[in-house]
């Protein structure tokens, strides 16, 4: 893994299943099957960690789309 800064996100709103589907499209598996990432979630924040170092962070349209909606009729 890198040494450089986690990505953090906050998470309150977050559906976990989009995050990771989309954290595999972005950082995708190793040779291995293995994600070339890592998440930790702590007090409703997730702190990412590509294993490149050079990798770019999340975008912010990216996250939103990855908010849980709650449709209410």
């Amino acid at each position: 893994m890198s040494h450089k800064d986690p990505q953090i996100i906050e998470g309150s709103h977050l559906d976990q299943t989009k995050l990771i589907r989309l954290l595999e499209a972005v950082y995708g598996k190793d040779d291995d099957g293995k994600n070339n990432f890592r998440v930790e979630l702590r007090l409703n924040r997730y702190k990412i960690y590509p294993k490149e170092e050079s990798a770019s962070p999340l975008a912010d349209k990216q996250i939103q789309d990855c908010l849980a909606y709650r449709r209410r009729r």
